[in-house]
């Protein structure tokens, strides 16, 4: 680049805080005026100041390093300990390329000679005592460009933090919980802020709990790790080449305990299956094929009940689950193909109680994710059986179910007409009749009534 066709004045307007505008413009000022020292020193002074700034930015969101740094100057400020001050500005650019990574490597060597330029001007013994350091208008203008190129100009990127803050925002009760809103938090609170190698070791460390395991505190929470890894491939698009890459090598190596991990992984990313080694697929196709309903059940596998490579096998395992495994099946995730075995188990219930807790453990899960079809099967499965439709809990069980569907995915008229028809029958309106009130609510109005039968 050549500085000399670089605007002054128009590099004024790239710095982010005003203040440190205010100090970079005594630079320009200086060098305009052909007091190239004076204008070394005050650029240094403005970019020391910049870095404070970003790290009071940086404290505010959690960052442990930045707060750490500040601590100890905001000390020293108040109680006047110039030598401590000094020892701080002397060691802030280490400290914001290793602790904060403000400044990345590349940056630190140009910066590094800012700095010692700075010392020649403002510092007499620095240089030979009779050769007074006289930088050059060219020099200068360099250091201008790269104060506020590589500092001044730049957003406050989080390093190493980012992992700590994600830890600690993972496990909070505000971390968002549906898939789309991920997405955007992710993106907005880490992506957006973060510099590029520190996005794909963030994509790694991801994956890596998705496949291993690790931190263990992040295991209950695959629901949020998941989406956070795809904000990171379809939001950070520039660092996804060299986390699939890193994500290959991690399932190609895993051992055989975490191969369930995996099998749910490439659920939820099946463009790795193709990449994977051919013995790595041959591992996790007999992984599925060798699981039975006789064995304990990883039930991270049947997830993978939607990849093509797996679907036959992992149908067939769940043809053969027990009503216990099917419930601790659901209980992990209630998946799509879980479902018509569900409601046939609840259609099926023997008693009264058996009814309620059937309700509870396979139909309940799947609440917020049923379609009008499958609210359907539920309002004909309460119906079809004395069982279920004259347990005392089915009818609050099944307000509860109606309320968590969308309006769209309410059931259809002729279910509710013939479920309505049933209840007036069996003289049950009374014990139905908030969730006849609530299916009338989008404009459903009851039917004539059939002749109820006598007892």
């Amino acid at each position: 680049m050549d500085t000399g066709f670089i605007d002054l004045d128009i590099l004024l307007t790239r710095i982010r805080h005003p203040q440190s505008k205010v100090y970079f413009l005594d630079a320009v000022k200086a060098y305009k005026a052909g007091a190239l020292r004076g204008a070394l020193t005050s650029a240094w002074v403005a970019l020391v100041y910049d870095l404070i700034a970003k790290y009071r930015e940086l404290s505010a969101i959690g960052d442990a390093a930045a707060t750490g740094f500040l601590q100890s100057w905001d000390n020293a400020t108040t109680t006047g300990d110039i030598p401590k001050l000094l020892q701080l500005e002397g060691s802030i650019l280490e400290d914001a390329t290793s602790n904060t990574q403000v400044v990345n490597r590349i940056a630190r060597t140009h910066l590094d000679r800012l700095r010692e330029d700075r010392h020649l001007c403002a510092h007499p013994a620095f240089s030979a005592e009779a050769d007074l350091f006289e930088p050059s208008p060219e020099l200068v203008r360099l250091h201008l460009v790269n104060a506020v190129d590589l500092v001044l100009s730049q957003e406050p990127l989080q390093g190493k933090a980012i992992f700590d803050l994600y830890d600690v925002d993972v496990q909070s009760p505000g971390f968002p919980t549906t898939h789309e809103r991920i997405l955007d938090y992710v993106e907005q609170r880490y992506l957006a802020r973060v510099r590029a190698q520190n996005v794909r070791n963030f994509g790694t460390v991801l994956a890596k709990s998705l496949l291993k395991g690790v931190p263990p505190q992040w295991e209950p929470l695959h629901r949020k790790i998941i989406p956070s890894l795809v904000a990171v491939r379809d939001r950070a698009a520039h660092a996804w080449a060299d986390v699939s890459l890193a994500i290959v090598r991690l399932v190609d190596g895993l051992e055989p305990p975490n191969r369930p991990r995996a099998i749910a992984f490439i659920a939820a990313f099946p463009d790795f299956w193709p990449r994977l080694q051919e013995p790595t697929r041959t591992a996790l196709q007999a992984t599925i094929e060798n699981a039975g309903p006789a064995a304990a059940i990883d039930y991270r596998i049947l997830a993978g009940v939607t990849v093509p490579q797996f679907r036959a096998a992992l149908l067939t395992l769940v043809t053969g689950l027990t009503r216990q495994q099917l419930a601790d099946a659901i209980a992990s995730q209630p998946l799509a193909d879980l479902w018509p075995k569900a409601v046939g188990e609840y259609q099926g219930s023997g008693s009264w109680r058996g009814s309620e807790t059937n309700f509870s453990d396979l139909i309940t899960p799947f609440a917020g994710r049923l379609s009008n079809q499958q609210l359907d099967q539920v309002l004909d499965a309460v119906i079809s059986n004395g069982q279920n439709w004259d347990a005392a809990e089915t009818d609050t069980l099944l307000l509860g179910l109606l309320r968590n569907a969308t309006p769209a995915d309410q059931p259809t008229p002729e279910a509710r007409n013939r479920f309505y028809q049933h209840v007036y029958r069996m003289r049950r309106t009374d014990k139905y009749e908030d969730v006849l009130t609530f299916l009338q609510s989008d404009g459903w109005v009851l039917p004539p009534p059939e002749q109820a039968v006598d007892d």
